[in-house]
């Protein structure tokens, strides 16, 4: 560090370092007045929170509710428009200077104060070892809106078939009013191996709610099968099930439910297992610019934020189009039915062709007006 000393027989006056930095601060103020904002950017200067265009939320409180698990507590920005049982958000964090988003379930209830969601930390996984290890309260987090419909249309019995960190939607249920004396009843049947995610907390809902049933399998003895159904709940078929946990617990347990003909509605945490590649290509966002260079099998979402593009998106699994984009040219394919989606600067407004970036890879060089 290099100081400079005032010139051989001056002397600085004592007051003029005060006055220089009032002097910055009133040219910071005045840089600020003179730029083109909007007052809601005011706003957030004084606290993200604030922000109406900018949905934000802040860490208050974390705590661990599995081996690997732990569950944040956040509290929502004036944004926020509130949730119904059963719901995720998207939640954006920025590593590495860039914005990273994945989706988790809402535990709360609706209209509490604070949000809360549960993140497991999975090997090689970024994003969810950030949230669950390192995050910390005060750490400030981008929000999406809550989004999905992971809930019976009426009220009645209902039967949560989980496994796994699949118990949280189920928890946002329970916050909801499910199994408490003017709720539905409601049987949960919760398998997992060891310590199982938010078990205490399952077993305390369990004590003090007299409409609400659980069973817990211990899959290390042995997987939960459909046929242990009609021992572990005899009247399952006269209920609405929910259905949350590993794609094969689900696959297995949604078709045994839909041949009995009752009511099934299931929870992914992942999209289903691609059924199409697409051949990789050159992908251009046209509102920002950015060019991406992605593969046969990765989704341009993920391929353009990886660029560092900052793109829509809420459920990441083509369920509820948030990230959708006009294609301008080229060609896309659509990785859950195979389609093949192909538009070039000829295409017509009325005619444009509208891609899910989060499940779409590219099959050739293509531009999209994101």
């Amino acid at each position: 560090m290099i100081t400079r000393a005032p010139a051989p027989g001056i002397r600085e006056p004592r007051e003029e370092a005060p006055r220089r930095g009032i002097a910055r601060r009133l040219a910071r103020a005045t840089r600020a007045l003179a730029t083109p904002l909007l007052p809601d950017d005011y706003l957030a200067l004084v606290n993200p929170l604030w922000s109406t265009r900018a949905l934000r939320g802040r860490i208050v409180a974390t705590r661990p509710v599995g081996h690997a698990t732990t569950e944040l507590t956040i509290r929502p920005g004036a944004g926020w428009a509130g949730h119904r049982p059963g719901q995720h958000l998207g939640i954006g964090v920025e590593i590495g200077g860039r914005r990273h988003w994945r989706t988790y379930s809402i535990t709360s209830a609706p209209g509490d104060e604070h949000l809360t969601v549960s993140v497991t930390a999975v090997p090689d996984g970024s994003v969810s070892t950030f949230l669950a290890r390192t995050a910390a309260p005060g750490e400030l987090l981008t929000l999406g809106p809550a989004i999905g419909d992971f809930a019976p249309e009426h009220d009645g019995p209902l039967l949560a078939l989980t496994g796994g960190s699949g118990i949280t939607p189920i928890l946002g249920h329970l916050a909801g009013g499910a199994g408490t004396a003017t709720g539905a009843d409601t049987v949960v049947v919760h398998s997992g191996r060891g310590e199982r995610v938010h078990g205490d907390d399952l077993g305390r809902l369990a004590a003090s709610r007299p409409r609400l049933r659980v069973h817990e399998h211990d899959s290390g003895s042995g997987r939960l099968r459909p046929a242990d159904l009609d021992d572990l709940v005899p009247d399952w078929r006269e209920r609405t099930v929910l259905v949350c946990g590993p794609a094969e617990m689900i696959d297995e347990f949604s078709a045994h439910v839909a041949e009995a003909g009752a009511t099934c509605l299931v929870e992914r945490f992942r999209p289903p297992e691609p059924v199409a590649e697409g051949t990789g290509g050159r992908v251009t966002f046209t509102a920002s610019g950015i060019v991406a260079e992605a593969d046969a099998v990765t989704p341009l979402l993920r391929a353009g934020e990886d660029a560092g593009a900052l793109l829509p998106s809420g459920c990441r699994m083509g369920i509820c189009h948030t990230c959708v984009g006009r294609l301008r040219s080229g060609a896309v394919l659509d990785l859950q039915t195979g389609e093949l989606h192909i538009a070039d600067d000829t295409t017509e407004a009325d005619d444009a062709v509208v891609v899910r970036t989060c499940v779409s890879a590219a099959a050739g060089d293509c531009r999209l007006d994101l």
